[in-house]
Parts: C-alpha cells; structure tokens; sequence
C-alpha cells in the first residue's frame, strides 16, 4: 500500500459515480436493487440481504450527528490554516452512517443528534468531497 501525504481519496472505477455526482452538488450512495438497502462504503454486495444487483441513487443528504471528535493536529497540506476540524460520523436518513467533517465555515460546536445536511467543499486539486454544515 503506497503511503498517502494528501486528504485527497483515490478515485477508483468502481467510486467514479459517487465523485461524479458530487461534482453535481449530490450525495450518491449505492443501493441494493433487491431489499431497498443504501449501503456506504462502496460495496460489491448487500451487507443486509447479500445482493449483488448494487446502483447507484441519489441520497438526501440530511442525517443527524451520530458521533463527533476534533482534529488538533494533521500532517495534511490539506489542513494547514484550518483547525482544530470536526470530524462527524452523520447518520443519513437512508440509514446509513457516513464519515466526513463539518464545512470549514461551522465554528460552532456540535452535539450528538443535531440535524446537517451535507455541502460539498473543493480539495487542493480540485477534488470535490462531501462535508456537512447545521440543517435549519
């Protein structure tokens, strides 16, 4: 495994559709075609009912804070001028927990069951990568 100096995630064949549709300003999941279930990460089978028959759908991008830490300190580039960061496990609405951070623009501390709704920011490369701010 080659060591990783960046935040920026390696876009591979089978994740090329969540990045294409976040550079449309939209959260994809996958989603097994035969029980309903969304599942994340990228899978090449149901985690609920074993399925294969997996696509990719359109999530609503709202959840609610499952879990949360800061970040003090990073190696990153990619974080220099922008901590202490919050780190959010969110649990989307579709019943899927999904790892990310609060958008650089929420100072404000969070707690365990607020509502976010996800944004997207941009990485150094151009890299658009999903975060969440508070919903309303």
């Amino acid at each position: 495994m080659a060591e990783s100096s960046s935040a920026a995630p390696e876009i591979e064949e089978r994740s090329l559709p969540f990045f294409e549709a976040a550079e449309r300003g939209v959260l994809a999941l996958q989603r097994c075609q035969t029980c309903g279930t969304f599942l994340a990460p990228v899978r090449s089978r149901c985690s609920s009912c074993g399925g294969t028959r997996i696509a990719w759908a359109e999530a609503s991008g709202s959840g609610r804070v499952w879990s949360h830490g800061r970040l003090q300190r990073s190696f990153l580039p990619e974080h220099e001028g922008k901590l202490p960061l919050t780190l959010v496990w969110v649990e989307l609405d579709e019943r899927v927990r999904f790892a990310s951070r609060l958008a650089a623009s929420e100072r404000a501390p969070v707690r365990t069951g607020d509502r976010v709704s996800v944004v997207f920011e941009r990485l150094a490369d151009g890299t658009p990568v999903p975060v969440f701010r508070r919903a309303d």
